[in-house]
Order: C-alpha cells, then structure tokens, then sequence
C-alpha cells in the first residue's frame, strides 16, 4: 500500500498572514520586530521550534517554555478568526487524488489550526490522518511527523509521496525515506537539488504523475 502526505501552511493553505502576526505579537513580547533574516531561519519548523529558534537568536528573559505557550495560543486565535484561503490548485488537487492512495496531512501547526484550515477548505474528509509536529518528539526537519503519518496510515515511509513547500520539509521527507513533490517558497535551487521533482503550483501536479512516481499501476 501507497501513502501521500501534504505538509499544509503555503502549500495547502495561504497561512502567511497568520503565522506573520502570531509571529508579530511573540516578538513583540520578546521586545523585537520581525526580519526577514529570523524569517529564514525557522521557516518549515514546528510552532515550538519555531519560538526556540527565535528565543536562542534574541534572549529574552523570560523562558522559552513560556514563549512556546504564548506563540501556540496566538497561531491558534489567529487560525480562528482570519480568512484561510487555499493555495493555487490545493483544492483540486487533493480531490484528484482521493482513492489513489490513503492521504494525510503532516504540518509544524496546532492540531486546532490545521482542522480549521482543513474544514474550512472542505477537504477534511480527503484524509484518513492529520497529524501536527506537536504530537512527535522532534519537529522538521527531523522525519517524526511524517513518519507517524506513514504509520497512521499503515503505509510503509519507503512507499509514501510527501508534498512540501519549505526546505526544512523536504529534508524531513527525505530524512524519511520519502519520495518528496516540493512547490519552493525558498530556497528554490537547493529544493530542486533534493526534491524528486519541483513545481510552480499545485496546479501543475497530475493524478497520472503521482501514481507513476509512487508505482501505482
């Protein structure tokens, strides 16, 4: 049996806007602003990883348990209140796929983020599984979360497709033994090095291409 796996924020769903102002009030709270250059060097990570890289950058006072806390309760109010549009061709896309093989999501938000996101888009029920970072020891770009996705689905890692967006996502699907479809948000050279194949859009990807590179006759 096959297993395909989506990461979800920017390459799912449009999340940018949510994420920047969780971002914008925990830096805040840190008595910072956001940089592009921070930006970098989290981007793909878990929510919890995401305030420790920030945390070990800029040496707050305070601990970074309570920053972890303070980002997660800020990404889920935003999740809660802001427009989660989809991104070009996510929707269709993963509509097109329903059958060929089971499917889940594995994404470094909380698990109340992604099943609004997934509600929200009308694709809950395309997945047998959704999974968040928090639920693994460690977050990408170590493989945890998706190789508990491959094992919620009962699917062998050497014989899953993960989509991703981000270089710390590629890395933690390859690290898995995954086959990895990526649509660069950064770092577009190095993901094409790595990634078994590279996209504009989810739009580009076809029913026909996933079965071929999954060796589903």
């Amino acid at each position: 049996m096959h297993g395909i796996l989506f990461d979800m924020d920017e390459l799912l769903v449009d999340s940018r806007h949510i994420w920047r102002a969780a971002e914008d009030r925990m830096l805040a709270a840190m008595g910072h602003k956001w940089t592009a250059d921070l930006a970098r060097r989290y981007k793909g990570m878990s929510v919890l990883n995401v305030a420790a890289t920030a945390w070990q950058v800029l040496k707050p006072a305070e601990s970074v348990e309570h920053f972890q806390r303070f980002l997660r309760s800020a990404l889920i109010e935003e999740f809660a209140v802001a427009d989660i549009p989809p991104m070009l061709g996510a929707v269709d896309l993963v509509r097109r796929l329903q059958g060929l093989a089971p499917m889940a999501v594995a994404s470094g938000s909380p698990l109340e983020g992604i099943e609004r996101a997934m509600q929200r888009l009308g694709i809950r029920d395309c997945f047998q599984a959704v999974i968040s970072s928090e639920s693994v020891p460690r977050g990408k770009p170590a493989p945890d979360v998706f190789l508990k996705a491959a094992e919620c689905l009962g699917v062998d890692p050497a014989c899953c497709l993960v989509f991703e967006d981000s270089l710390h996502g590629v890395r933690a699907g390859i690290a898995a033994g995954m086959k990895v479809f990526a649509v660069p948000t950064v770092a577009p050279d190095e993901i094409a090095r790595l990634a078994t194949g590279t996209f504009r859009s989810l739009a580009e990807v076809t029913r026909q291409r996933v079965a071929r590179t999954l060796g589903i006759t």
